[in-house]
């Protein structure tokens, strides 16, 4: 049995656990966007140059949507140049789950994102909600185009599965609670999980305020250590809806799953 521990750096540490299949996994790990990210995947493929595969593609979205590097597509729209092709693509994507989530998901918060203390500072757009959820999906399409279909991928707290039973455990966001949360298999599904366990800078009572901000107010959302998973079958917008579900509470979990979203919720919401 190989045990597998993921750090989410947003939200919570996943653990992939219990692989059984006929020929062990090859685990493949790297550094992306901040984090660590790795691939566990079967079958017989090069490992090199998967992981030099790998290496681009997260170069290349880390270029389209960073707002910490000044040459970005996402810095330079938000000093007033046109969006590239691949950045309007995901500008789409926003506003619709923008208008999807009635609000609760906005992207247009990096002044107020900075003044709270997360953001690299300037004004506009920040689609940290979306990027790493974007990144993974489009590493899982060049796996399968290479024809590595059975594999489990993660970067940060955004997960993607292929072919094959993979189960993933969903850590507690309670400072030093034994126990794990709920334990889900993965096939051919996404998993995004946001929360305040990882990325706070200040506490009120037991509760924290996060790099998650309510767009009513321009302020971090003020909770106690808790979070939320969303499994869909793209990280993408499993990642936005698990913010936008953080911003709302359980009283939003309707929304994502009348559009076909699992969602979990784990920790303490109040």
């Amino acid at each position: 049995m190989k045990r597998l521990a993921i750090l989410a750096g947003a939200a919570v540490a996943l653990t992939i656990i219990g692989f059984k299949h006929r020929e062990s996994p090859t685990l493949v790990t790297g550094r992306a966007m901040g984090c660590e990210w790795k691939l566990l995947a079967g079958g017989k493929w090069d490992r090199r140059s998967v992981h030099a595969e790998i290496a681009v593609v997260l170069e290349h979205w880390e270029q389209v949507l960073s707002t910490w590097r000044p040459d970005s597509d996402l810095s330079r729209y938000n000093r007033g140049e046109p969006a590239s092709p691949d950045l309007a693509k995901v500008l789409n994507m926003a506003e619709v789950l923008q208008r999807e989530s009635q609000g609760a998901f906005d992207h247009r918060l990096l002044a107020e994102l900075t003044a709270a203390g997360f953001g690299p500072g300037g004004n506009g757009v920040d689609l940290s909600s979306l990027g790493k959820g974007i990144a993974v999906d489009a590493v899982c399409e060049r796996l399968r185009q290479r024809g590595i279909h059975r594999h489990v991928f993660s970067l940060a707290g955004e997960v993607r599965a292929g072919e094959g039973k993979w189960p993933v455990t969903i850590e507690n966001p309670v400072p030093d609670h034994p126990e794990h949360g709920e334990v889900v298999m993965l096939t051919n599904q996404a998993m995004a999980t946001s929360g305040n366990s990882r990325q706070w800078n200040r506490k009120q009572g037991d509760k924290l305020a996060s790099h998650i901000l309510n767009p009513a107010t321009g302020k971090p959302v003020l909770r106690p250590p808790c979070s939320v998973t969303v499994i869909g079958p793209d990280a993408a917008l499993a990642s936005g809806w698990a913010t936008a579900l953080f911003v709302l509470g359980r009283e939003g979990d309707s929304l994502a799953e009348a559009r076909g979203y699992r969602v979990i919720w784990t920790g303490r919401l109040e």
